[in-house]
């Protein structure tokens, strides 16, 4: 999912015409495309021709955001003082991801919880942007 991708290397927008999601290399530095790929020609192209829609990710701190909501759900009051612990300083992303790795259901309940939110921010997304969706996104599991 293209909200979920934060990159300095890679920019996805949404081709409105075909209902994709495509992708550029932000600073490519060679000449071959890979096939799914948009030239900068194309991306300025659709930009102003309006076909072409930039997405841009929520800032980490919204996804920080969710952790913390989460953490605040978690029955087990050893496991959710060490996750409000591992939130603090950098790195917290990863401290967070490694402790909810020994808790395979608490792990589960974090990608369910986390999907949810990522639905409900493609669908403001989308009306911010005046699109109406055509079909309602998969809820296959992401291992981020």
């Amino acid at each position: 999912m293209a909200l979920t991708w934060r990159s300095d290397e890679w920019e996805s927008y949404l081709d409105l015409r075909t209902g994709e999601v495509r992708r550029r290399q932000a600073f490519a530095l060679r000449d071959e495309l890979e096939d799914d790929e948009l030239s900068v020609d194309e991306v300025e192209n659709g930009l102003a021709e309006g076909h072409l829609v930039h997405i841009e990710p929520p800032p980490s701190s919204v996804e920080y955001g969710w952790m913390t909501e989460f953490v605040s759900s978690v029955s087990d009051e050893g496991l959710r003082d060490r996750l409000a612990v591992v939130l603090d300083g950098r790195g917290a992303f990863r401290r967070f991801k490694n402790v909810l790795a020994d808790h395979p259901a608490e792990r589960e309940r974090w990608f369910a919880f986390r999907d949810e939110r990522l639905r409900s921010a493609a669908r403001e997304w989308l009306a911010e942007h005046g699109i109406e969706p055509t079909s309602t996104p998969s809820r296959g599991r992401r291992g981020s």
